[in-house]
């Protein structure tokens, strides 16, 4: 057997994921430490697993500049998924561009169009895409499992179970890059008009959309994402 880079328990759900789905599997990253250690057992152990990231087009510049400094220490062809062009300008037009201050809806409907929308077009075709959420980071993620299965389409969650402690463990343990946002306050990456650094005593996404009440999450990650696929 070959050696194994990383975590063994992670190994091997990506490599059996990998051998069940052929080239209809994808991985989702979008640079937050626990895609990033999804990623660096994939380049690691060379499971050759496509990887998209969602630009929105209101990433912050660190993320940015993080995005270029990964694709080339790891050596990786990143795949882009950008909303479509003419439902993003009839928002922008009907809204202007801070829409998602104004209510839940319209956050819900930018969110939408910047994320869910290409997401869901690219997964139209495939079999199965991994993500790196984890049960303690919201409330609808304490109901996620390992594998889950909506209309056919398979997400598989590979840290589902995983602590914060394991996590910068295994971050520090692998000398894993991380988004300098993180040593800024951060806790959750997302959009720079949408994200801000934690205070103590918050959790984890309370960063996210912090002026909304209720769930914190932007419609990839709940239960209901797939039914249309």
């Amino acid at each position: 057997m070959n050696q194994v880079y990383g975590d063994e328990t992670l190994w091997k759900i990506l490599e059996a994921s990998k051998d069940t789905f052929g080239d209809d599997i994808v991985f989702l990253c979008s640079f937050s430490n626990e895609d990033m250690i999804i990623l660096d057992s994939l380049c690691r152990n060379k499971i050759n697993i496509d990887t998209y990231t969602i630009d929105t087009g209101r990433l912050n510049p660190e993320t940015y500049e993080f995005i270029d400094e990964i694709s080339k220490r790891y050596e990786i062809k990143l795949n882009y998924l950008v909303p479509e062009s003419v439902p993003l300008q009839t928002m922008l037009l009907q809204n202007g561009p801070q829409l998602f201050y104004e209510s839940i809806e319209k956050r819900k409907l930018c969110c939408k169009i910047r994320k869910v929308d290409p997401l869901s077009k690219l997964l139209c075709g495939k079999k199965a895409w991994i993500s790196g959420i984890r049960s303690t980071q919201t409330e609808e993620r304490k109901r996620s499992k390992m594998y889950e299965n909506t209309n056919g389409l398979t997400k598989i969650n590979p840290l589902i179970e995983w602590t914060d402690e394991k996590v910068n463990a295994v971050i520090q343990n692998l000398g894993i890059p991380s988004n300098r946002l993180y040593d800024k306050g951060y806790r959750s990456i997302g959009c720079q008009p949408c994200t801000r650094p934690v205070f103590p005593g918050e959790g984890e996404r309370d960063g996210r959309w912090w002026w909304e009440n209720g769930s914190k999450e932007c419609g990839i990650h709940t239960s209901n994402f797939g039914d249309s696929q």
